[in-house]
């Protein structure tokens, strides 16, 4: 049950990275701003991983802040390969 929601959560945040990513390579393709939102979710994801560690048993949506954490983990990894191919092919159109 809570490897499900680690999953479902980790899925609809790396959709959510991913567009926002493509959405900033349209901004511009010669900044680094497509990266952000992957960097933003890494940062959360290591800091829930880090407040796991000191803080009672936590649960929101059926997953702890230590599943939270490894979602934002998930999804900041697979947002940042998208969008870093698909910046890459934009550059070279």
């Amino acid at each position: 049950m809570i490897v499900e929601s680690v999953m479902t959560i980790g899925s609809v945040l790396a959709v959510l990275v991913i567009l926002f990513g493509f959405i900033f390579i349209k901004v511009g393709t010669k900044t680094y701003l497509p990266y952000f939102p992957s960097v933003f979710l890494f940062v959360a994801g290591v800091m829930l991983l880090m407040i796991t560690t000191v803080a009672d048993k936590t649960e929101l949506f059926g997953a702890g802040l230590g599943g939270w954490g490894i979602a934002c983990l998930f999804a900041a990894v697979i947002g940042f390969l998208v969008t870093s191919v698909s910046h890459a092919l934009k550059l070279h159109d």
